[in-house]
């Protein structure tokens, strides 16, 4: 595992159930891809993926966009980004999964899907 470039935690938003079942049964150590529009991603996430800031190492979050609260599913380490058509897929080392992780609610102000928080995971 790489050292994180950055301090920044990578928060990974996602709604649909089934895809938060799918991470939740594999568990530690399986590695996942999410997609992300380049207009869900914040600018400060896509400049350093440009300048290779973001990229292997760094550590996220998957967080379950709810109406009640949000919840994390995942701890992840980025593992690779790699450019599509018209956004980036994201390579994903899930570290932990619900019910082991240690934040049960997490606030999310961006209006992106894919944004940072200054808080360490």
């Amino acid at each position: 595992m790489k050292k994180s470039h950055t301090p920044k935690t990578l928060h990974l938003l996602i709604k649909a159930n089934w895809l938060v079942d799918s991470i939740t049964n594999l568990g530690g150590g399986y590695l996942i891809h999410l997609i992300y529009e380049l207009s869900e991603i914040d600018p400060e996430v896509l400049k350093d993926i440009k300048n290779q800031s973001c990229g292997e190492g760094v550590l996220g979050v998957i967080i379950q966009l709810r109406p009640e609260n949000n919840r994390p599913v995942a701890a992840v380490e980025v593992f690779k980004i790699s450019d599509q058509d018209h956004g980036y897929r994201f390579e994903l080392r899930i570290l932990e999964v619900v019910p082991y992780l240690r934040k049960t609610l997490i606030d999310c102000d961006s209006k992106y899907y894919c944004h940072y928080s200054e808080n360490p995971a």
